[in-house]
């Protein structure tokens, strides 16, 4: 059971919440037109394109997914455990996840489909790299399983089971915080184009920096 959340995994989750927010809001609107930050309806559009013989949408759908995949790998390979714990390379994570974002900015200003490919890399980076926490399964990047974690708990109350108060504060923390990124994403494209990636760029950077001082002054 939890019982007390260190303020750096709570405000990571939100912020890292907030920022997938805008960065699918984003995807959506762009000429790809599809998620960045989950996978289910990129799988599914998969089947759909094979099935429908289209062999160009098929491709474009295979790439997303494992481009997504690759993310997540990268994540392995720099943090190398899935259970959230201060000290591990989150700073490098983060700052990496920076760059993909950086990077896919400008080729979705080219209009190229590597701006969709790279935004997923940073997603499935960022979703492999906030995994768990005291045994609380903790995604910033998809709200399903957190939407069924918080009706789980509900149903659980209105049975008179007692509940972590905690958990529903993490989990309606960071689906409150990625609704308003989704939100603040279509606002900021509306206005700069595809320029608004670069406000979840700048997030991941500054969360970098901040996790990094805080591990350095920590020790």
């Amino acid at each position: 059971m939890i019982t007390r959340l260190p303020k750096w995994i709570w405000f990571g989750g939100v912020v890292l919440a907030f920022s997938a927010g805008i960065i699918n809001s984003i995807a959506f609107m762009s000429f790809a037109q599809q998620a960045a930050t989950h996978m289910t309806g990129i799988f599914t559009h998969l089947s759909m394109h094979i099935a429908q013989g289209d062999s160009a949408a098929t491709m474009v759908s295979l790439f997303t997914l494992l481009s997504f995949f690759a993310g997540a790998l990268l994540s392995g390979v720099i943090i190398m455990d899935a259970q959230l714990k201060m000290g591990r390379r989150y700073g490098v994570a983060l700052m990496l996840e920076c760059l993909l974002l950086l990077a896919s900015t400008f080729a979705f200003n080219e209009k190229s489909i590597w701006g969709q490919y790279l935004a997923c890399m940073a997603a499935g980076l960022q979703n492999a790299m906030v995994s768990t926490y005291s045994g609380t399964i903790v995604r910033t990047t998809h709200m399903t399983g957190v939407l069924t974690d918080l009706g789980a708990l509900a149903g659980q109350w209105l049975r008179g089971v007692r509940v972590q108060g905690l958990k529903v504060k993490i989990l309606g923390g960071i689906l409150l915080a990625f609704f308003w990124g989704g939100f603040t994403g279509v606002m900021l494209y509306s206005r700069i184009g595809y320029f608004a990636m670069l406000v979840p760029s700048a997030i991941t950077g500054l969360s970098a920096i901040g996790y990094l001082w805080l591990r350095t002054h920590q020790k």
